[in-house]
């Protein structure tokens, strides 16, 4: 997976009336990701966000830029940016970083080279957005930051723009970052796409994902129309049977006039690359609306139909009884109950849980994004709960309880570990922000050894590991970041078992296993075992490890050699699956606890 530009952790932007961003959680990765959603929906906001031109009301927005040989980054704002009283020409010479930059090329590219001598302020909206983003690729910044770049250019060459860009980027492997609320560009452009709807971030990852194997219905709208056909309703529309929802995209959904089809026309429009036409089922009454390729045939009203789906199409629609993974199907946990519940209600909002871990008298101790630990009984009752001295800047990622009954919180954006006793009572602290031994940038993952002693995972550009006595000393690191075997990108949650210290490597879609001496043991899920999609976190149980997903949406258990023993869960909002989530703990019977975070919510998964 590509490495992070930024990552915003539970940042919020007040507003009129409600936030303009709502505790959204992301990261931005490498390549070229679009912001998509209506007018209104957060993109400026966020964009304002990631080049610094505003800061979040709460929350943490994290940049990991490198400018060690190029300027960080270009940023073509709504309004242009444009300097009135300069020149065209001038806009590029004064941000090109060496004469050898082509300014006459770029000018030809944007079609400018016949405006090159007019001031800014003489421009028409159009010619102010080419000229925008001209400057920003004679920039040579290697992160191209674009709010809505050409929504003013004549469609008919924006096309051309758009390539002029693409190839600027991949010329200098640069990234390209841009917000659009056309699905036809985020499908041209992008490879990773953030859906933002009324603030709210509502789904995030690959495009394709997005495109050929949405979630939700309302989530595939984001990159157009889709042909969304219930439980049951494919057998009465496509004459298929499917168990759960079926979706086709209009190019893999065929309308054929038949004497004989089960469907009769009421309306049809022709809307160019796709068709729209209004059917009634004949049998049953029902009526519908689909998306079609177009036929060569005008479509009248009372014409008999039948629909015909693209066997493609229908070979990876099944949203019910699949796991989305990539490395052929997998054996099932085995599941007699799943329960979900929320957490307690804070300040007129509903929090999100993050890590977890169960203690040894079994009680679960949870860490939310308000800043609290909570701790629920046996029972799954409220037991006590208690806040973290500090939380403006940003909310913890891990918890430990140790075997003197302390409980040691990684609090991440406050770098450093705190120390609770078991009423809640703060006892302590140990780091602080720097990259030495015993300092951390973000510490995250937080898990004890036999002999006492305490392991803290850090990301955001140091990533290793330490160890640490009971107390605090530092005693070791090892790991650095990187994608090299024993290197890391975001080390995340951490577990421990008979010497070994098991560590979730986020980025690098993995499981890295170290002796606790600090020697690099092995990757666990190696080529040719378990595929893994941004595990979060890592738990030991059963002589076997349980994994979180955090794209994947799922929860996986594998040996200790990396095979797939069984997994839980599918990315999305309903019942069994899961929407981003962070953390998990397992208990000594086998009871599986995952924080739900993107649908606020923990799940119990009963085996």
């Amino acid at each position: 997976m590509a490495s992070a530009l930024w990552r915003l952790d539970g940042v919020t932007m007040p507003g009129r009336g409600r936030p303009r961003l709502d505790r959204l959680t992301a990261e931005i990765p490498s390549g070229v990701t679009a912001i998509i959603g209506d007018s209104g929906a957060g993109k400026t906001t966020l964009l304002n966000l990631l080049v610094g031109f505003e800061q979040p009301g709460t929350g943490n927005v994290d940049s990991f830029l490198d400018a060690e040989n190029a300027p960080p980054l270009a940023w073509c704002p709504p309004d242009d940016g444009l300097w009135p009283h300069l020149t065209v020409q001038r806009h590029l010479e004064l941000v090109a970083p060496h004469a050898g930059v082509m300014i006459d090329s770029i000018l030809r590219d944007f079609d400018l080279e016949g405006l090159a001598r007019a001031e800014a302020d003489r421009l028409s909206a159009g010619e102010a957005a080419r000229l925008s983003a001209a400057r920003a690729v004679a920039s040579g910044a290697r992160v191209l930051v674009m709010d809505e770049p050409f929504v003013h250019v004549n469609p008919a060459r924006e096309e051309r723009y758009w390539a002029a860009v693409r190839t600027a980027s991949e010329e200098r492997r640069g990234s390209l970052v841009f917000a659009s609320h056309q699905p036809e560009i985020v499908l041209r452009e992008a490879t990773h796409v953030l859906c933002l709807d009324e603030g709210r971030l509502i789904w995030q990852g690959p495009v394709q994902t997005l495109y050929h194997e949405p979630p939700a219905c309302d989530v595939a709208r984001f990159l157009g129309p889709i042909n969304w056909f219930e439980d049951g309703e494919a057998s009465r529309w496509l004459g298929a049977t499917a168990e759960g929802a079926v979706r086709v995209r209009p190019e893999k959904l065929s309308l054929d006039v038949s004497e004989t089809g089960p469907h009769f026309v009421e309306e049809a429009r022709f809307c160019g690359g796709v068709a729209v036409a209004d059917l009634r089922h004949e049998t049953s009454g029902a009526r519908r609306r689909v998306y079609h390729r177009p036929v060569s045939d005008s479509l009248r009203r009372g014409m008999r139909v039948a629909l015909r789906a693209a066997l493609a199409g229908l070979l990876a629609i099944l949203v019910c009884g699949c796991d989305g993974s990539s490395d052929g199907p997998s054996v099932q946990l085995p599941v007699s109950e799943v329960h979900s519940r929320s957490l307690p209600a804070e300040e007129g909002f509903l929090p999100a849980p993050r890590a977890m871990t169960f203690g040894p008298d079994g009680m679960l101790y949870v860490l939310d994004d308000a800043g609290r630990v909570l701790v629920y009984d046996s029972e799954g009752e409220l037991a006590r709960r208690w806040r973290m001295p500090e939380s403006d800047v940003g909310n913890p990622e891990g918890i430990c309880v140790l075997r003197d009954g302390r409980v040691c919180v990684a609090d991440t954006h406050y770098h450093r570990c705190v120390f609770f006793d078991e009423a809640g009572e703060f006892l302590g602290t140990f780091g602080e922000n720097g990259e030495g031994p015993g300092q951390f940038i973000f510490p995250c993952g937080v898990v004890q050894d036999s002999q006492g002693n305490v392991y803290v995972s850090e990301y955001g550009g140091n990533d290793r590991i330490q160890k640490f006595t009971e107390d605090g000393e530092c005693l070791m690191q090892f790991g650095s970041v990187g994608t090299e075997p024993g290197q890391f990108q975001r080390a995340s949650g951490l577990a421990w078992h008979d010497g070994t210290v098991y560590v979730a490597d986020a980025i690098n879609n993995r499981i890295q296993a170290f002796r606790d001496s600090g020697e690099f043991d092995r990757i666990v899920n190696r080529a040719g075992s378990a595929d893994l999609d941004y595990p979060y976190d890592v738990a030991v149980q059963d002589e076997s490890l349980y994994v979180v997903e955090y794209k994947a949406g799922r929860v996986s258990r594998l040996s200790f050699e990396g095979e797939v023993i069984g997994r839980f869960g599918s990315t999305g909002r309903g019942e069994n699956q899961f929407w981003t989530p962070w953390g998990l703990a397992v208990n000594s019977q086998g009871r599986i606890v995952v924080g739900d975070t993107g649908n606020r919510r923990m799940v119990e998964i009963v085996p």
